[in-house]
């Protein structure tokens, strides 16, 4: 059976897909497993165990130019596969599919793409029964007849390290000295209602400095974070590196892969930390860690859970942001120390 993957567009999405491909090689040991990736997605699939190829294209799906539509196709027919799951909602994705003369296609999409996807897993039923089914298991659930509950219980999704090439990635970010991490990730993706004040992240740092002096703070965060982060570096007085838009999703990888130790918001990074197993905390605000948690028991989860919370909006339709704000850095502090301690790891 030789099974393609063609993957989502986000990098949370991305990690939850990971379960799927552990369940493939559980129904089919000897199976072959491609990924398409899209846009810089890849990076992800290359560290899973499970997936044998990894085919790229550098656009998004949905917004593939025709000519590169074209070749990506060739290519899929050459492959001669025997399934393809589809996790990405968009229509061009569900065309190539059936372009490449795939036989079986699943996909969790709605009727509008019958025809292009032959096999597939009704969402709006699956949703219907369980509104708040995990992503991670509407994914792996394609791996099974989709008439019958999810049959197992989902391992955790799980990113292989790769020792050199971190390496070589920290040292292109100036973080060679062989000194543990502690990654602050800041950023927020477009939604300001999920970011923790800068006094909060500046004081944490601070704590931190004082308990774990040996631990270099280092911020994660895109471009549009950059000020945020060079404030909370202003406030906290204290070294950091302050990486935000200054690095890949590859050199983001690594620098999680090899942290001591995680502070984050709902965010990508959030999952990307869980799939490597690193102790972390997790801040909620106006989104729901029950919905898509940090799947990781090294993780511990912050959220009040306000009465107006969760509500998933960009912008606190309140202006006081309380779901966050009245998380204070030594909640934090304590819950992260209390990661570290469950481990053993060498920190005091």
């Amino acid at each position: 059976m030789r099974t393609l993957i063609i993957a989502p567009d986000t990098v949370s999405d991305s990690v939850m897909a990971q379960p799927l491909t552990v369940m493939l090689r559980r129904v089919a040991a000897g199976a072959h497993i491609a990924v398409l990736a899209f846009s810089d997605n890849a990076p992800i699939f290359l560290a899973m165990n499970d997936v044998d190829e990894v085919i790229e294209t550098p656009y998004p799906a949905g917004r593939m130019p025709l000519l590169e539509m074209v070749r990506v196709v060739r290519v899929l027919r050459q492959h001669r596969f025997d399934q393809t799951l589809v996790l990405n909602d968009s229509l061009q994705a569900a065309i190539m599919a059936w372009s490449a003369r795939i036989p079986v296609r699943r996909g969790l999409g709605d009727r509008s793409r019958l025809g292009l996807i032959n096999r597939p897993h009704d969402k709006g039923r699956l949703l219907e029964t369980d509104p708040r089914r995990p992503v991670a298991e509407r994914f792996a659930h394609l791996a099974f007849d989709p008439s019958k509950p999810l049959p197992v219980r989902l391992p955790n999704p799980s990113l292989s390290r790769r020792k050199d090439l971190d390496r070589s990635l920290m040292a292109r970010l100036g973080l060679t000295g062989g000194a543990p991490v502690l990654a602050l990730c800041v950023g927020i993706e477009g939604k300001p209602s999920r970011r923790w004040p800068a006094r909060h992240w500046a004081a944490l740092i601070t704590l931190a400095a004082d308990a774990w002096p040996e631990l270099e703070p280092v911020l994660l965060g895109g471009t549009e974070d950059r000020p945020f982060a060079t404030e909370v570096a202003a406030l906290s007085g204290r070294r950091c590196r302050n990486l935000s838009g200054r690095h890949s999703l590859p050199e983001s990888m690594a620098v999680l892969a090899q942290a001591q130790a995680v502070v984050t918001h709902d965010s990508e990074p959030m999952h990307l930390a869980a799939a490597y197993g690193r102790p972390m905390v997790a801040i909620f605000g106006p989104t729901d860690p029950r919905l898509n948690p940090p799947r990781s028991p090294s993780t511990k989860v912050e959220w009040l859970h306000h009465a107006c919370s969760p509500c998933d909006q960009a912008q606190c339709r309140f202006g006081h942001a309380d779901c966050l704000s009245e998380i204070s850095s030594e909640q934090v502090f304590d819950s992260l120390r209390r990661q570290l301690q469950s481990i053993s790891r060498d920190i005091r």
